[in-house]
């Protein structure tokens, strides 16, 4: 009798155990989220289709970004995209057109934007973003000591004073060709102030052709330094006596020497 009563209650306590955790169930708050829709205003396809290989652009949708990434060697001077939307939006008019001067867009930056609209009225704008696998240029300083600048006498229009900027790697993959130098090569003289000084023109020397890579400027082609007309040039004293800082561009890259140069008039 006394083993019974000890089973009831065992079973009773097990059973008002059972129901307790049931009853707590019951009471626990079930949270449901909500669906989220995929907003239909939306790019679904990006690439570069001007290139011997198609690029594929990169899409985000939830930054709305676009990144393209142009491999080591490419250069292009103008992108062509291809854009698809999804299912019933549309691209705003225009906007898809040829993508020009790169050498500008990496070198001051510029905003490209696509902006979409579903048949729902939603709407949705996407910023490409266009990167390069180019190397640093990794350039050798012309003067090696910051307080002993090389110094470059432009007293005399006839003297041909011409700047070697070399790279730490004997080959960089310059196109090094004139047409291709007048497209990606820039370069100019820096101030104290920040003041810049352009070169009409930057030229490039790859090797075979030169033991090592590098890029040269003449400081009688700085933008200023000669002026009038052909048969009676002016050489002007552009930029002023003084030291300035070598800013060298290839492309998406750009590199100014640490360490000045200095240009003297002796008249």
């Amino acid at each position: 009798m006394k083993n019974q009563l000890l089973t009831t209650h065992k079973f009773v306590i097990a059973s008002s155990v059972f129901i307790s955790s049931l009853l707590a169930s019951s009471c626990t708050k079930t949270e449901t989220q909500p669906f989220e829709q995929e907003s239909k205003a939306r790019i679904s396809s990006f690439k570069i289709v001007n290139t011997s290989k198609e690029i594929i652009g990169a899409i985000d949708n939830e930054t709305k970004t676009i990144t393209v990434t142009l491999p080591e060697g490419l250069y292009m001077t103008s992108l062509e995209p291809e854009i698809e939307v999804a299912s019933g939006a549309t691209l705003k008019q225009g906007t898809d057109t040829l993508i020009t001067n790169m050498v500008d867009y990496f070198a001051k930056g510029r905003t490209i934007e696509y902006p979409v609209t579903a048949t729902d009225g939603s709407t949705a704008t996407y910023t490409l973003i266009v990167k390069s696998d180019q190397p640093a240029l990794h350039v050798q300083e012309i003067s090696s000591d910051p307080n002993a600048p090389v110094i470059y006498d432009q007293s005399n229009w006839y003297t041909t004073n011409t700047l070697y900027i070399y790279n730490n790697l004997i080959s960089y993959p310059y196109i090094a060709t004139y047409e291709s130098d007048l497209e990606l090569a820039r370069a100019s003289l820096v101030d104290k102030d920040g003041k810049e000084y352009p070169f009409k023109q930057a030229s490039t020397a790859n090797p075979p052709s030169v033991a090592s890579a590098y890029m040269n400027l003449s400081l009688n082609n700085i933008e200023g330094r000669l002026t009038g007309p052909a048969n009676a040039p002016v050489y002007n004293k552009v930029p002023a006596a003084g030291d300035y800082y070598v800013k060298v561009r290839y492309y998406s890259r750009e590199e100014t020497l640490k360490n000045p140069i200095r240009i003297i008039y002796n008249n």
